[in-house]
Protein backbone atom coordinates (compact mmCIF):
# COMPACT_ATOMS: atom_id res chain seq x y z
CA UNK A 1 0.00 0.00 0.00
CA UNK A 2 1.31 3.05 -1.14
CA UNK A 3 1.90 5.79 1.87
CA UNK A 4 -0.90 8.22 0.78
CA UNK A 5 -3.05 5.62 0.36
CA UNK A 6 -2.48 4.48 4.46
CA UNK A 7 -2.70 7.82 5.77
CA UNK A 8 -5.84 8.60 3.93
CA UNK A 9 -8.69 9.92 5.61
CA UNK A 10 -11.82 7.29 6.27
CA UNK A 11 -14.52 7.77 3.92
CA UNK A 12 -16.98 10.63 5.51
CA UNK A 13 -20.47 8.80 6.82
CA UNK A 14 -21.95 12.03 8.28
CA UNK A 15 -21.98 10.66 11.97
CA UNK A 16 -19.71 11.74 14.92
CA UNK A 17 -19.00 8.71 17.10
CA UNK A 18 -18.00 11.23 20.43
CA UNK A 19 -20.94 13.30 19.63
CA UNK A 20 -23.13 10.43 19.26
CA UNK A 21 -21.74 8.98 22.50
CA UNK A 22 -22.40 12.10 24.07
CA UNK A 23 -25.74 12.47 23.35
CA UNK A 24 -26.76 9.17 24.35
CA UNK A 25 -25.44 9.89 27.84
CA UNK A 26 -27.58 12.38 27.86
CA UNK A 27 -30.72 10.37 27.30
CA UNK A 28 -29.43 7.81 29.70
CA UNK A 29 -29.86 10.57 32.13
CA UNK A 30 -32.67 11.98 31.71
CA UNK A 31 -34.33 9.01 31.33
CA UNK A 32 -32.89 8.28 34.97
CA UNK A 33 -34.11 11.92 36.37
CA UNK A 34 -33.48 12.43 39.77
CA UNK A 35 -32.17 9.34 40.40
CA UNK A 36 -28.63 9.38 38.23
CA UNK A 37 -26.29 6.77 36.94
CA UNK A 38 -23.08 6.02 38.64
CA UNK A 39 -20.24 5.18 35.94
CA UNK A 40 -20.52 1.32 35.82
CA UNK A 41 -24.08 1.43 34.76
CA UNK A 42 -23.74 3.79 32.05
CA UNK A 43 -20.69 2.49 31.07
CA UNK A 44 -22.62 -1.03 30.91
CA UNK A 45 -25.33 0.30 28.79
CA UNK A 46 -23.66 1.80 26.04
CA UNK A 47 -20.93 -1.24 25.95
CA UNK A 48 -18.05 1.38 26.60
CA UNK A 49 -14.93 1.47 28.97
CA UNK A 50 -15.42 3.31 32.08
CA UNK A 51 -12.48 5.86 31.84
CA UNK A 52 -13.92 6.62 28.12
CA UNK A 53 -17.37 7.46 29.55
CA UNK A 54 -15.49 8.99 32.58
CA UNK A 55 -14.07 11.20 29.95
CA UNK A 56 -17.46 12.15 28.89
CA UNK A 57 -18.97 12.96 31.64
CA UNK A 58 -16.40 14.84 32.88
CA UNK A 59 -16.63 17.14 30.03
CA UNK A 60 -20.31 17.26 30.60
CA UNK A 61 -19.58 18.54 34.06
CA UNK A 62 -17.65 20.87 33.31
CA UNK A 63 -19.70 22.49 30.94
CA UNK A 64 -22.15 22.61 33.56
CA UNK A 65 -24.43 20.08 31.18
CA UNK A 66 -24.30 17.53 34.36
CA UNK A 67 -23.16 17.10 38.31
CA UNK A 68 -21.63 14.52 40.17
CA UNK A 69 -23.30 13.43 43.61
CA UNK A 70 -20.22 12.70 45.24
CA UNK A 71 -21.61 11.10 48.08
CA UNK A 72 -24.24 8.41 45.75
CA UNK A 73 -21.55 8.18 42.94
CA UNK A 74 -24.02 9.29 40.30
CA UNK A 75 -24.27 11.63 37.98
CA UNK A 76 -27.37 13.96 36.79
CA UNK A 77 -28.58 16.29 34.18
CA UNK A 78 -28.04 19.52 35.73
CA UNK A 79 -30.34 22.66 35.07
CA UNK A 80 -27.72 24.73 32.83
CA UNK A 81 -28.53 22.34 30.20
CA UNK A 82 -32.19 23.44 30.00
CA UNK A 83 -30.66 27.22 30.12
CA UNK A 84 -28.84 26.33 26.99
CA UNK A 85 -31.61 24.51 25.34
CA UNK A 86 -34.20 27.18 25.86
CA UNK A 87 -31.76 29.88 23.86
CA UNK A 88 -31.46 27.24 21.09
CA UNK A 89 -35.23 26.92 21.47
CA UNK A 90 -35.70 30.83 20.83
CA UNK A 91 -33.86 30.48 17.65
CA UNK A 92 -36.27 27.96 16.46
CA UNK A 93 -40.03 27.12 15.45
CA UNK A 94 -41.64 26.47 19.37
CA UNK A 95 -44.74 24.54 17.28
CA UNK A 96 -42.02 22.32 15.74
CA UNK A 97 -40.70 21.65 18.43
CA UNK A 98 -44.00 20.61 20.32
CA UNK A 99 -44.99 18.52 16.95
CA UNK A 100 -41.58 16.46 16.97
CA UNK A 101 -42.30 15.83 20.94
CA UNK A 102 -45.39 14.23 19.96
CA UNK A 103 -44.42 12.35 17.22
CA UNK A 104 -41.61 10.27 19.37
CA UNK A 105 -43.88 10.03 21.60
CA UNK A 106 -46.45 8.31 18.76
CA UNK A 107 -43.65 6.03 17.55
CA UNK A 108 -42.71 5.23 20.88
CA UNK A 109 -45.82 3.82 21.46
CA UNK A 110 -47.50 2.89 18.42
CA UNK A 111 -50.41 5.38 18.99
CA UNK A 112 -52.15 8.15 18.71
CA UNK A 113 -51.13 11.55 20.04
CA UNK A 114 -53.26 14.71 21.13
CA UNK A 115 -52.38 17.78 21.97
CA UNK A 116 -55.14 19.87 23.33
CA UNK A 117 -55.74 23.38 25.33
CA UNK A 118 -58.10 24.17 27.92
CA UNK A 119 -60.26 26.44 27.23
CA UNK A 120 -62.06 29.13 29.13
CA UNK A 121 -65.21 27.42 29.88
CA UNK A 122 -63.12 24.08 30.54
CA UNK A 123 -63.56 22.56 27.18
CA UNK A 124 -60.25 21.56 25.15
CA UNK A 125 -59.44 22.23 22.03
CA UNK A 126 -57.16 20.23 20.06
CA UNK A 127 -54.17 22.04 18.92
CA UNK A 128 -51.96 19.18 17.59
CA UNK A 129 -52.34 15.85 16.76
CA UNK A 130 -49.54 12.60 15.38
CA UNK A 131 -50.48 9.24 14.90
CA UNK A 132 -46.91 7.40 13.21
CA UNK A 133 -46.87 3.72 13.34
CA UNK A 134 -50.58 4.24 14.80
CA UNK A 135 -53.29 1.64 13.50
CA UNK A 136 -56.27 3.46 14.53
CA UNK A 137 -57.11 6.66 12.94
CA UNK A 138 -57.58 9.48 15.19
CA UNK A 139 -60.72 11.90 13.72
CA UNK A 140 -60.53 14.76 15.35
CA UNK A 141 -59.11 17.48 13.48
CA UNK A 142 -56.98 20.52 14.35
CA UNK A 143 -59.56 22.81 16.15
CA UNK A 144 -61.86 19.96 16.97
CA UNK A 145 -63.52 20.82 20.68
CA UNK A 146 -64.09 17.78 23.31
CA UNK A 147 -66.21 18.99 26.32
CA UNK A 148 -65.47 19.81 29.39
CA UNK A 149 -66.65 16.09 30.78
CA UNK A 150 -64.55 14.24 28.08
CA UNK A 151 -63.61 12.10 31.00
CA UNK A 152 -59.69 11.09 30.52
CA UNK A 153 -58.86 14.87 29.84
CA UNK A 154 -60.99 16.36 32.64
CA UNK A 155 -59.73 13.62 35.58
CA UNK A 156 -55.81 14.77 33.52
CA UNK A 157 -57.30 18.31 34.26
CA UNK A 158 -58.72 18.17 37.66
CA UNK A 159 -55.95 16.25 39.11
CA UNK A 160 -53.31 19.14 38.40
CA UNK A 161 -55.56 21.76 40.35
CA UNK A 162 -55.52 22.16 43.74
CA UNK A 163 -57.96 19.28 45.43
CA UNK A 164 -60.20 22.14 46.94
CA UNK A 165 -60.53 23.41 43.57
CA UNK A 166 -61.00 20.00 41.62
CA UNK A 167 -63.50 19.34 43.96
CA UNK A 168 -65.54 23.03 43.43
CA UNK A 169 -65.52 22.54 39.61
CA UNK A 170 -66.55 18.72 39.60
CA UNK A 171 -69.82 19.73 41.39
CA UNK A 172 -70.70 22.76 38.88
CA UNK A 173 -70.30 20.24 35.82
CA UNK A 174 -72.77 18.35 34.52
CA UNK A 175 -71.27 15.06 33.92
CA UNK A 176 -72.62 12.83 30.65
CA UNK A 177 -72.80 8.89 30.00
CA UNK A 178 -71.26 9.01 26.73
CA UNK A 179 -71.04 5.24 26.99
CA UNK A 180 -72.36 2.95 29.19
CA UNK A 181 -68.91 2.62 31.32
CA UNK A 182 -68.79 6.16 31.56
CA UNK A 183 -68.40 7.41 35.18
CA UNK A 184 -70.90 10.31 35.63
CA UNK A 185 -71.03 9.88 40.07
CA UNK A 186 -69.33 12.76 41.03
CA UNK A 187 -67.61 11.01 43.98
CA UNK A 188 -66.19 8.07 41.94
CA UNK A 189 -65.15 10.95 39.84
CA UNK A 190 -62.79 12.64 42.17
CA UNK A 191 -61.38 9.56 43.45
CA UNK A 192 -60.55 8.72 39.91
CA UNK A 193 -58.84 12.27 40.26
CA UNK A 194 -57.44 11.48 43.20
CA UNK A 195 -55.70 9.10 42.00
CA UNK A 196 -54.41 10.71 38.53
CA UNK A 197 -52.49 12.98 41.24
CA UNK A 198 -50.83 9.94 42.21
CA UNK A 199 -50.05 8.07 38.98
CA UNK A 200 -49.17 11.70 37.25
CA UNK A 201 -51.80 10.45 34.36
CA UNK A 202 -55.61 9.96 34.21
CA UNK A 203 -56.99 6.57 32.28
CA UNK A 204 -60.78 6.43 30.64
CA UNK A 205 -61.52 2.67 29.78
CA UNK A 206 -64.06 3.41 27.21
CA UNK A 207 -65.81 6.14 28.57
CA UNK A 208 -65.82 8.41 25.95
CA UNK A 209 -65.83 5.76 22.85
CA UNK A 210 -67.11 2.21 23.32
CA UNK A 211 -63.69 -0.10 23.26
CA UNK A 212 -61.30 2.70 22.94
CA UNK A 213 -58.74 3.50 25.94
CA UNK A 214 -57.16 7.02 26.83
CA UNK A 215 -54.80 8.33 28.62
CA UNK A 216 -54.06 11.89 29.50
CA UNK A 217 -51.59 14.10 31.26
CA UNK A 218 -51.51 17.88 32.02
CA UNK A 219 -48.51 19.08 30.38
CA UNK A 220 -46.51 20.38 33.79
CA UNK A 221 -45.44 23.96 34.26
CA UNK A 222 -48.30 25.30 31.93
CA UNK A 223 -50.56 26.26 34.13
CA UNK A 224 -52.43 22.97 33.25
CA UNK A 225 -53.86 25.25 30.26
CA UNK A 226 -52.71 22.08 28.35
CA UNK A 227 -53.17 18.13 28.11
CA UNK A 228 -51.51 15.38 26.36
CA UNK A 229 -53.50 12.37 25.67
CA UNK A 230 -53.11 9.11 24.23
CA UNK A 231 -56.13 7.02 22.38
CA UNK A 232 -56.16 3.25 21.23
CA UNK A 233 -57.82 -0.24 21.39
CA UNK A 234 -58.66 -1.04 24.91
CA UNK A 235 -57.66 -4.58 23.85
CA UNK A 236 -54.11 -3.46 22.98
CA UNK A 237 -53.75 -0.79 25.72
CA UNK A 238 -54.91 -2.31 28.79
CA UNK A 239 -51.89 -4.33 29.37
CA UNK A 240 -49.49 -1.01 28.87
CA UNK A 241 -51.04 1.21 30.71
CA UNK A 242 -48.48 1.90 33.20
CA UNK A 243 -45.69 2.16 30.81
CA UNK A 244 -48.04 4.24 28.62
CA UNK A 245 -48.83 6.47 31.36
CA UNK A 246 -45.01 7.04 32.20
CA UNK A 247 -43.86 7.68 28.58
CA UNK A 248 -46.53 10.17 28.59
CA UNK A 249 -45.72 12.09 31.53
CA UNK A 250 -42.12 11.90 30.15
CA UNK A 251 -42.84 13.63 26.74
CA UNK A 252 -44.90 16.25 28.86
CA UNK A 253 -42.32 17.26 30.64
CA UNK A 254 -40.41 18.36 27.45
CA UNK A 255 -43.42 20.55 25.96
CA UNK A 256 -43.25 23.76 28.58
CA UNK A 257 -39.75 24.85 27.24
CA UNK A 258 -41.40 26.00 23.99
CA UNK A 259 -45.02 26.59 25.37
CA UNK A 260 -42.86 29.58 27.34
CA UNK A 261 -42.21 30.79 24.35
CA UNK A 262 -44.01 34.61 23.21
CA UNK A 263 -44.91 33.15 19.78
CA UNK A 264 -46.35 29.57 21.48
CA UNK A 265 -47.99 30.72 24.60
CA UNK A 266 -49.59 33.84 22.65
CA UNK A 267 -51.18 31.87 19.71
CA UNK A 268 -52.25 28.81 21.84
CA UNK A 269 -52.47 30.27 25.83
CA UNK A 270 -55.99 30.18 27.55
CA UNK A 271 -56.60 32.05 31.07
CA UNK A 272 -57.60 29.95 33.83
CA UNK A 273 -60.89 28.12 32.49
CA UNK A 274 -64.09 28.05 33.95
CA UNK A 275 -66.32 25.01 34.74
Amino acid sequence: MRKAEANAPEPATGRVPAVEKCLTIIRLLDAAGEAGLGLAAVAGQLGLTKSHCLQILRTLTAQGWAEHDAERQRYVLAPALMLDLAVTLRRGDPERVVHDVLARLSRQLGLPCILTRVNRDGSFSCIDKVQQGAELVVSAPIGYRFPPDAPSQMRARLAALPVAEAERVVQAMTLRPYTAATVTDKAEVMRLVMEARVLGYAIGRGEYLEGIMSIATAVTGAAATMILQCTGLTAMMASREAAIGSALRDAAARIPAAWSLPRWRDEHSERTPTP
